[in-house]
């Protein structure tokens, strides 16, 4: 054109853009990603190179930028520039700036490339230790050769927790890290132990659980400073729409009750208006208790000081080329994967576990075996109480002796011990594992079975 433009920001309808930025000055924690300009993560400003931050007439400038598409089949994609005219005259700048606007709108294929799934189950030899199992399959689809997929690192976002990878998942001829490939349609299934850090270690940490590939910078289109980027775009986003839902939902209440004034309130909106007081003031609380301000696409808001109980998990993958052109880097992502629930679980809110001996000889002559089995039920809610009922059901191959059934509370982290005894009248390999949990949901009881064997092999003198 034929005016010099400064203040240029950019608007899209999804996160997908992530500005390259190499400025480490500040604190990066609690800093903007991405040049964010607000709690949306899709308005940033694009930073000019050209002198003075002014991009004059017949200038160009090249902005680095990553995209990360989401979602499958055709995307729309919509770009928003708005600019501000630059006064060369050397004047001073008018009351009321001059903008224009640029729009852009692209039709984006998104085909499928690797499905991630994860599950989080607790250890069943140290209670505050949980086993990650992460599940992934090439489903790509945009050529017609050289499918494979290049694993080249998985990591765990969080403040409270590490993670480490379990031994011998890869198997290698040599002693150095060699780059993992999964096939067209294949399944890989990997496993990693998460662990609490000490409290006077809580600060956030990219735990690097699992490098694949080596050192070479053809396989790593990301460094681990970046690696979260679209992690915390994505949640900022989110928390957005969630915000504006329930602005709207309070504000489409408020009128309903303006044109019910004067008439007798109903027991369901006094109710509602008691809950949504208490969930300010324990916001605020929370709030007052992480008074570091951060921006909303920040790091500390994906990690932030009150949410003990989640990890963000990040994946990053890389494809095969003859040139530059033709490679593809990926990353998925899984938000607030919840490790230890606070109040609230979708499965069952108690871990069960068991100390018993697995191989026992006796002298059945004499009479049956009585062997001891002590019971752990642990719950893994760290701030609500549970209550259940705990239940042996009978077997016909052996019995319990002992506290075969009753009712418990368990407070927040709590644990019980249940020591039984079980008579046995012959030799065999018997399943111990006889356990229902009924817990009280609300005004609803659910009962729970565990599909783990507790195996005891019994042999007669």
């Amino acid at each position: 054109g034929t005016a010099s433009a400064r203040n240029v920001t950019l608007k899209t309808n999804v996160p997908w853009i992530s500005i390259v930025s190499h400025d480490a000055g500040g604190d990066r924690e609690v800093m903007a990603t991405s040049q964010c300009i607000g709690p949306s993560g899709t308005l940033m400003k694009v930073p000019l190179k050209s002198d003075g931050d002014v991009l004059r007439p017949g200038d160009s400038t090249d902005i680095p930028i990553r995209i990360r598409t989401s979602g499958g089949g055709r995307q729309e994609f919509y770009m928003l520039f708005r600019y501000e005219l630059h006064d060369e005259d050397g004047q001073s700048p008018p009351t009321t700036p001059r903008f224009r606007w640029l729009r852009k709108m692209l039709n984006v294929p998104v085909y499928p490339s690797l499905t991630m799934t994860a599950s989080l189950q607790p250890s069943t030899w140290n209670k505050d230790e949980h086993i990650l199992s992460i599940e992934m399959t090439n489903y790509r689809s945009d050529r017609q050769s050289q499918l494979d997929i290049n694993m080249d690192k998985v990591c765990i976002a969080s403040r409270y927790y590490k993670a480490k990878a379990l031994e011998c998942q890869v198997v290698s001829d040599s002693d150095e890290r060699q780059p993992v490939q999964i096939g067209w349609q294949e399944r890989m299934t990997m496993h990693y132990l998460i662990f609490p850090v000490e409290a006077s270690e809580a600060k956030y940490r990219l735990s690097q659980c699992c490098h694949f590939g080596g050192d070479n910078p053809d396989t790593a289109a990301t460094s681990d400073d970046s690696l979260t980027d679209f992690v915390c775009l994505e949640n900022a986003h989110e928390r957005f729409k969630s915000a504006i839902k329930a602005h709207t939902e309070e504000m489409a209440r408020i009128a309903a009750e303006q044109e019910n004034e004067g008439q007798p309130r109903h027991v369901s909106q006094i109710r509602r208006a008691k809950s949504a007081l208490k969930n300010t003031e324990s916001e605020s609380i929370e709030d007052a208790a992480d008074n570091i301000p951060h921006h909303p696409t920040s790091i500390a808001s994906l990690c932030p000081k009150k949410a003990t109980e989640g990890i963000n998990l990040i994946c990053a993958w890389s494809t095969n080329g003859s040139a530059n052109d033709e490679r593809v880097h990926g990353q998925h992502h899984l938000r607030q994967l919840a490790v230890r629930p606070r109040r609230k679980s979708k499965g069952c809110p108690l871990m069960v576990t068991a100390r018993h001996k697995s191989h026992v000889s006796h002298n059945f002559a004499i009479g049956p075996l009585h062997a001891e089995i002590e019971v752990t039920i642990s719950n893994r809610l760290v701030e609500a109480d549970v209550t259940f009922e705990f239940a042996v059901e009978r077997q016909p191959g052996f019995e319990f002796i002992g506290a075969e059934s009753f009712k418990w509370t368990l407070g927040g982290g709590e644990e019980l011990v249940v020591p039984l005894m079980v008579d046995i009248p012959r030799s065999g390999v018997y399943n111990l594992q006889s356990l229902r949990l009924t817990v009280q949901r609300e005004d609803v009881e659910v009962p729970y079975y565990f599909p783990w064997q507790w195996l005891v092999k019994v042999s007669d003198l």
